[in-house]
């Protein structure tokens, strides 16, 4: 009887496991997914409105969830207010934050780090190409996350299920 109980309960155990770590790459992917939301949001408010890169990013802070309504909300600060210090450092601060809460690899940050340049642009459309061209490379990135989720999500169920039955087959 109580090798019944353990084996049900390694069965659940090692299923659970799997779950979990599912929907860690589930979380991730859609992640990506909501910075190439905010990304084209943010290419929307440049390409609708006359106003400057800092009044936009206040307007895009107003429409999108956290941490990343307070980076936008900090940028508007620095590039309109504060000009304590240079946006570039600011910027690549925060995505060090965020990628470290959301596993960014080294070329999404960079990606991510690219797209400060827009506060630096000399012609009115040089923030609008930064920006396409940041949302093109995203486009690749969400690709590749994509299908290293469905692999890594089926290898991970599969491992996971085989580990709980061998452990029951070690109790049995």
């Amino acid at each position: 009887m109580l090798k019944i109980i353990a084996c049900v309960c390694f069965l659940v155990g090692s299923c659970g496991f799997g779950y979990i770590k599912v929907s860690e790459y589930r979380k991730r992917y859609e992640e990506l997914i909501y910075l190439r939301y905010i990304l084209s949001s943010l290419l929307l408010e440049l390409q609708s409105k006359r106003g400057t890169f800092g009044e936009n990013c206040l307007a895009l802070s107003a429409k999108i969830k956290e941490p990343y309504s307070y980076i936008f909300y900090g940028l508007y600060e620095l590039l309109e207010r504060e000009r304590k210090k240079p946006p570039e450092i600011y910027w690549n601060d925060k995505i060090k934050e965020l990628s470290e809460q959301i596993l960014l690899k080294k070329d999404e940050i960079k990606i991510l780090q690219g797209v400060i340049r827009c506060a630096g642009g000399t012609t009115p459309a040089m923030p609008m190409e930064v920006l396409q061209e940041s949302l093109s490379e995203w486009d690749k990135v969400i690709i590749a996350a994509e299908q290293v989720r469905k692999e890594k999500s089926k290898v991970t169920v599969c491992l996971s299920i085989t580990a709980g039955l061998l452990l029951c087959i070690i109790i049995i």
